[in-house]
């Protein structure tokens, strides 16, 4: 149940008009019974759960396998996400980093909502930081959603960074261009003109990482045009659920050599995960680990997980 608190906690907060920066914002009169949209504050229904809260980073850590660095999804933070996953490996012996990506200063801790070109910068950064602080020869990368997206996009655009990343983990990424539950297609019913307006109204409600992985977004024809998606030395493993109705298999799937893509029902076939369920889905962690250790170990049981 609690579960499910923070979820829709943090959805209708990510999805409010207070979580978006406005360029013109309309002031509210002193009198008004309105909610102070200039609190831009974090919920106290996030902070206060115990769910809420990753470790921190500790470049000092040791461990004999690779430091793993865990990207959240859209409109996430580090402090929610992945970071039940990110405690777990921790207790598992693996050093553990993980930031915010793509926030605007108005609104700090939601994350993922900038350009996807300029996250992926901020990402490689982290990259290469961890690394250099811990002085590890490799360094794994895991992702949930646009995260999952950043997993993969990252070693395939920014320099360098193939050659310093073994594995990536990628939890229902929208390679192929993310549909919205069929929203998509009405933003080209118009053709190119309606696809225009779609994207500049994104834009204006401060996601323009919402078109850029959206199908014909900027992210989404990076993909298609490249020669190779996953980089040569890159270990990927795509894991997905056939109950994601958000990010179907086939939108997340990489057919190239060498690509493991892995459908949780096949090892779990009783677990109908959806695609925001994929963060904590214990079916789902022993994939992770799995593919991390390149071993098909039962490191934890089959369970039932969230269908959203």
């Amino acid at each position: 149940m609690r579960f499910s608190v923070l979820l829709i906690a943090q959805t209708f907060w990510s999805l409010s008009a207070r979580a978006l920066p406005s360029p013109n914002p309309t002031p509210i009169p002193e009198d008004a019974d309105s909610p102070d949209l200039s609190n831009t504050s974090i919920p106290d229904a996030l902070r206060l759960d115990e769910l809420y809260g990753a470790p921190d980073n500790d470049f000092n850590c040791k461990s004999e396998r690779n430091p793993v660095v865990l990207l959240h999804g859209l409109s996430a933070d580090r402090e929610v996400d992945l970071n039940m996953l990110q405690w777990e490996l921790n207790r598992r012996g693996y050093c553990t980093f993980s930031l915010t990506y793509g926030a605007w200063d108005l609104v700090p801790w939601i994350g993922g909502l900038r350009e996807m070109a300029d996250s992926a910068k901020d990402i490689a950064g982290f990259v290469r930081e961890v690394k250099d602080k811990t002085g590890a020869e490799k360094v794994d990368i895991v992702g949930h959603s646009e995260g999952g997206v950043q997993a993969i996009y990252v070693p395939m655009t920014q320099d360098g960074i193939s050659d310093i990343v073994e594995h990536l983990v990628a939890l229902g990424p929208a390679i192929h261009g993310a549909e919205y539950l069929g929203v998509t297609d009405l933003w080209y019913i118009g053709g190119e003109a309606t696809r225009s307006i779609a994207k500049l109204v994104q834009r204006l409600i401060g996601c323009p990482a919402c078109d850029d992985m959206m199908t014909g977004g900027a992210v989404y024809h990076d993909f298609k045009s490249a020669d190779k998606i996953v980089q040569p030395g890159n270990k990927a493993t795509i894991i997905m659920s056939s109950s994601d109705i958000l990010v179907k298999p086939d939108v997340s799937r990489i057919d190239e050599p060498g690509v493991n893509n892995v459908i949780v029902q096949d090892t779990c076939p009783d677990d109908v995960v959806g695609h925001a369920g994929l963060m904590w889905d214990k079916s789902v962690w022993r994939l992770v680990v799995n593919a991390l250790e390149e071993n098909n170990d039962v490191v934890f049981p089959c369970e039932i997980g969230m269908p959203v």
